[in-house]
């Protein structure tokens, strides 16, 4: 059977989207060696599938805040890992600052905020506190960081801890990219539309920022079949920061 007439699950799904980001963050950590730019544009396509594949999770998940927790740990023990490696063995010629779980994590604040208003069962109250911390922690992160007085470690411990739009992956692109998805989960036009509008916008106000070629992650999304697949919870979870500093590694070790 072909994979056009069955369709990509969710487990599918993820794996490509894993497959492409080894390539992304190859050049990454090796682009001093020559490796071509195409590995970095295969990259572009990761974000939307993930933020795909977050809104789809939003939706069948059994436990929404336990969810959103996981990815906020997961965004703290990345911070963690990628500041004490560099520390460790630095590289000067790679940063470590890939956010992918806050990202996520707020995308998914984004979704509990819109459904408390405008869900079924609605939740004013705390959706609104959502929404203020969506929007107030980017000025309290400009406020800290533009801010004399407070230490350089109150400043490094809230940035690093403390996800905000201004900081994470993507910005508020990939967060407004998140919750569209997840408003338009069951109408395919709005969801392939967003993507292309997204993508259309990027390319116009920035033609040099090469993300505009997320637009191809279209392929991938519109052979979603709708299925979970194989059962894999803790996949990404492990396999994101351990590709990153095993990377990082080898950059370090063997190239410097």
């Amino acid at each position: 059977m072909s994979i056009i007439k069955r369709g990509l699950t969710s487990f599918d799904l993820k794996l490509i989207g894993i497959i492409l980001m080894v390539f992304d963050h190859i050049h990454q950590m090796f682009y001093f060696e020559g490796v071509p730019l195409w590995f970095t544009m295969l990259g572009r396509l990761v974000a939307p599938i993930f933020l795909f594949l977050s809104a789809e999770g939003f939706y069948y998940t059994r436990n929404r805040k336990k969810y959103m927790l996981n990815l906020l740990i997961g965004f703290w023990i990345c911070q963690i890992l990628f500041m004490a490696v560099p520390a460790i063995l630095p590289n000067s010629k790679v940063e470590l600052i890939n956010t992918i779980f806050g990202t996520l994590f707020l995308g998914l604040c984004a979704m509990w905020v819109y459904d408390g208003f405008f869900g079924k069962v609605k939740y004013i109250g705390k959706a609104v506190l959502g929404l203020l911390f969506l929007i107030v922690t980017p000025f309290v992160t400009m406020f800290v960081m533009a801010s004399q007085d407070i230490p350089l470690i109150i400043k490094q411990i809230f940035i690093f801890f403390i996800p905000s739009v201004l900081t994470v992956e993507g910005g508020p692109i990939f967060i407004l990219l998140a919750l569209m998805f997840h408003i338009f989960r069951n109408k395919k036009i709005g969801t392939y539309l967003t993507l292309v509008l997204v993508s259309l916008f990027i390319f116009i106000s920035s033609p040099q920022n090469d993300q505009w070629m997320m637009v191809f992650s279209l392929l991938p999304i519109y052979l979603y079949n709708g299925e979970e697949g194989r059962k894999e919870k803790w996949l990404f979870y492990i396999f994101y920061p351990l590709h990153i500093i095993v990377l990082y590694l080898l950059s370090t070790l063997i190239f410097l």
